[in-house]
């Protein structure tokens, strides 16, 4: 779960934990990369708009090197679907618009998890 906001990121993180998912948190895309550098992830949940390094270039440095990462990435974002494609080089697995159902982003996640075992 990267999310600058820490009251999203505690509320996705313990609604995912109750659903079975374990998951690691980070404040900021650079965090995210260091975490990516020592663990695998089935499913990242990324937030666009952070300090530091946001999800835009976060997605687009994947998808320069590591395309299939960009498979296991749901983006949540309060950005509009035409500057979420304008700006991305590639799509990731899902986007979904702030404000999101709960429901939809575990559904998402489980959707995300069952995709790549295809």
């Amino acid at each position: 779960m990267v999310e600058d906001d820490p009251a999203i990121r505690r509320l996705v993180t313990m609604v995912l934990q109750r659903n079975g998912f374990q998951v690691d948190a980070a404040a900021d895309g650079l965090e995210a990369v260091l975490k990516l550098g020592l663990s695998e992830y089935e499913v990242i949940v990324l937030d666009l708009m952070m300090p530091n390094l946001d999800g835009f270039t976060f997605l687009n440095t994947f998808a320069k090197e590591e395309p299939e990462r960009l498979r296991k990435v749901i983006v949540t974002s309060a950005a509009s679907p035409a500057v979420i494609r304008e700006r991305m080089d590639r799509e990731p697995f899902r986007v979904l618009p702030k404000p999101f159902d709960i429901g939809e982003l575990v559904a998402s996640v489980r959707a995300c998890i069952s995709a790549q075992s295809n």
